[in-house]
């Protein structure tokens, strides 16, 4: 039986001024699976992203959570109502990583992971603490739950970062450029998190520039290009054998670095 789609998006516009960053955009992401977004910068990949999780509000289109719509372009007839109702269900539903980790720099690790099942989800602080502390398991970094951000390395935090989304239970995870700031010796150990993410069954729904873990980890690669998906497919298709003059030079340009 084919899983449901977790995330649907249809016929997405959006422009910053006159700039069409987004052109008609169709994806939708099985319950899951993992979809890694490849393409240049300026694409519109980190965009999309932040269209989904309402962070940038698109002119066209509609966009789907779990089967439920989250974004529609009617702006008439109590819509605004039904969008803010839709933008604090998104924002619950799919948890969402970037490229820095922007932690409270006075709470300690525990303290960021806890915050917001606390005071969004009304969880007990006893239960969100030993939910807290299962989810720094999880990633690596119990031993660091009362450290403080800055005590911390690039790669520890942005692994406190992906611990602090998943304390809202989400279901959906979106990585934009998860380690695109991190030192090179850093990236594998987020890398490695969000590789056990993909094993426990997550939807997850990846911008990277890191070609080895879309090949590996991916069950889909999508190529993005002026707004728009170019070629998508299985990662051995688009690595292999892409069909598109453009995702063939991409990815010349990129893998012979």
């Amino acid at each position: 039986m084919t899983p449901r789609p977790m995330v649907e998006v249809e016929d997405l516009h959006k422009f910053f001024g006159r700039i069409h960053v987004l052109q008609g955009v169709d994806l939708s992401v099985a319950t899951g699976e993992v979809v890694c977004i490849i393409g240049p910068s300026g694409s519109g990949k980190s965009t999309l992203l932040r269209c989904i999780n309402h962070l940038e509000v698109p002119e066209r289109g509609r966009i789907r959570i779990d089967g439920k719509l989250a974004y529609r372009d009617e702006s008439k007839d109590g819509f605004q109502a039904h969008r803010n109702r839709a933008i604090a269900a998104v924002r619950a539903q799919v948890g969402m990583v970037f490229q820095h980790f922007n932690l409270f720099p006075h709470l300690t690790v525990l303290g960021n992971v806890i915050e917001a099942p606390i005071h969004v989800l009304r969880r007990s602080r006893r239960e969100a603490r030993q939910r807290g502390m299962d989810l720094l398991a999880q990633v690596g970094l119990a031993e660091k739950a009362d450290a403080y951000p800055e005590e911390l390395s690039g790669g520890q935090q942005q692994r406190a970062a992906i611990a602090r989304a998943l304390a809202m239970d989400p279901k959906a995870m979106m990585f934009d450029e998860a380690t695109s700031a991190l030192d090179p010796e850093l990236v594998a150990e987020v890398l490695s998190a969000m590789r056990q993410l993909a094993q426990r069954g997550m939807t997850m729904l990846v911008v990277t520039h890191e070609m080895g873990f879309a090949r590996q980890v991916a069950a889909r690669v999508v190529f993005m290009d002026h707004g728009r998906i170019v070629e998508q497919g299985a990662p051995a298709q688009i690595f292999s054998d892409p069909q598109e003059s453009r995702t063939r030079n991409f990815l010349r340009a990129v893998l012979d670095r």
